[in-house]
Order: C-alpha cells, then sequence, then structure tokens
C-alpha cells in the first residue's frame, strides 16, 4: 500500500501486514510516544530513521 509521511507528504510503500519494513527500525518508548502524538500517521522511512537517530524529535522540532 501507498502511504505519504505525516512528516514531509513523500510517498512510500507500507506493508501493515507480513512485516513492514518500519519494524525494523529501533524507537525508544519515548521516541515512540512522541511519534504517537505529534503524527496522524505513518512516517516515511527517512523520517523514522530521523527519529531514531536523533535528528527528529521534540528536541529538534518537527
Amino acid at each position: 500500500m501507498q502511504k505519504q509521511c505525516a512528516q514531509c507528504r513523500q510517498e512510500f510503500s507500507c506493508q501493515q501486514t507480513g512485516g513492514c519494513w518500519c519494524g525494523t527500525v529501533h524507537l525508544d518508548a519515548t521516541q515512540l510516544a512522541w511519534i504517537k502524538q505529534q503524527f496522524a500517521n505513518c512516517l516515511c522511512p527517512t523520517c523514522l530513521t530521523a527519529v531514531a537517530t536523533g535528528r527528529l524529535s521534540e528536541k529538534t522540532g518537527t
């Protein structure tokens, strides 16, 4: 399924069932909570990786 990133609006592929790529991105509980609070939908690989590495967070802004 094609989705649009809630942060940058880039289109990306999402596989909600059967093991999506996002399951391999390691996020801590604080990062997950921030994503749920800030965004109503999924993030693309670039933006989700930015959250995981600390380049995109509540400290850096959206």
